[in-house]
């Protein structure tokens, strides 16, 4: 069995690089020549990183048969050397593309090594339920537990696929940070006079159609079609429409809007109260600030590169 010996927050450029990594996502990409090659992202426990495979003049044929062979969530041996490119330690893949053929077996691994998760589930699930009891009206209170105990994965999915919170229990914190955001923000604001149980209850329900979005794969998370085919505020709208019941028409139409607006200018449905305005913003903070963060985790005073989830230049002082 091939041992688990370099890990993604150790590579180096220059490293050599032989040690199994799960794959997370793959795509297809076009060399300026017109050939192709496949961009890996891969992760384990520590961490998630780049892997480019670009095969030698013997694959040069075969790279597309690879990239539909690759099973994302599973564990590969990764085979090449790292190497700095726009200020990341990304591994490059030559020879090693015979590795691709068929994934290791899952079963032989410690899954410990190689899930990614940087929450602490239980800390998070019992700050939410403290959230939730801040909410006075029973009705609503009463909504949001049940659209959540209603939704598979709440606490365990990924919040996106690439950009913010893009780990297991992602989901679960990105919506804490954003109602604790929403009520920070409607506390600072003279004067707003705020529904605080709508907003609590819009906040707290606002991407639950994101648990719909991603399926258990391997070690990781797979995103399904319908995260791009249907959309998780359409999923979200259903899973909170099924829970109308016993709630304040008008209050839950408030909700319902929230949930629908919560994209801002960039959604189909603008934001047409404070409210949800409020959460808009917090949902925006909590995401840019975690994708900031978490590019300029690794850097060093002085250091600075484009990042890879903001897709903005980060920077260390």
């Amino acid at each position: 069995m091939l041992e688990k010996t370099v890990f993604v927050q150790e590579l180096r450029d220059g490293m050599q690089v032989d040690a199994p990594f799960v794959v997370e996502v793959a795509d297809l990409k076009e060399k300026r020549d017109g050939g192709k090659y496949i961009q890996l992202t891969v992760s384990d426990r520590t961490g998630r990183g780049a892997c480019k495979v670009w095969g030698t003049p013997d694959y040069a044929g075969q790279i597309e048969e690879f990239y539909r062979a690759i099973a994302v969530g599973e564990v590969y041996r990764i085979w090449g050397y790292a190497k700095v490119y726009n200020g990341s330690c990304e591994v490059n893949v030559n020879d090693g593309i015979a590795c691709f053929e068929a994934p290791l077996l899952s079963a032989e691994f410690d899954p410990s090594l190689f899930v990614y998760a940087p929450v602490d589930c239980a800390d998070i699930r019992q700050r939410l339920g403290r959230m939730i009891a801040k909410i006075e009206d029973p009705d609503i209170q009463s909504l949001v537990v049940r659209v959540i105990d209603d939704t598979p994965g709440f606490l365990e999915a990924p919040a996106a696929k690439h950009h913010h919170h893009a780990y297991m229990g992602g989901l679960a914190e990105h919506t804490l940070e954003t109602a604790e955001i929403a009520l920070s923000l409607a506390a600072t604001i003279c004067r707003a006079e705020m529904d605080t149980d709508v907003l609590l209850a819009g906040s707290l329900l606002h991407d639950v159609g994101k648990a719909a979005c991603f399926r258990r794969k391997g070690f990781s998370f797979v995103a399904l079609p319908d995260y791009t085919l249907v959309g998780h505020t359409a999923l979200g709208a259903a899973a909170l429409l099924r829970h109308a019941d016993g709630v304040d028409p008008s209050r839950f139409a408030h909700i319902l809007h929230i949930l629908m607006a919560h994209h801002g200018q960039y959604g189909e449905i603008q934001p047409r109260t404070p409210e949800a305005w409020t959460v808009h913003f917090a949902d925006n903070a909590s995401a840019t600030l975690r994708a900031a963060c978490d590019d300029a985790a690794d850097l060093a005073p002085g250091e600075g590169r484009q990042g890879a989830r903001t897709g903005k230049a980060v920077y260390r002082f």
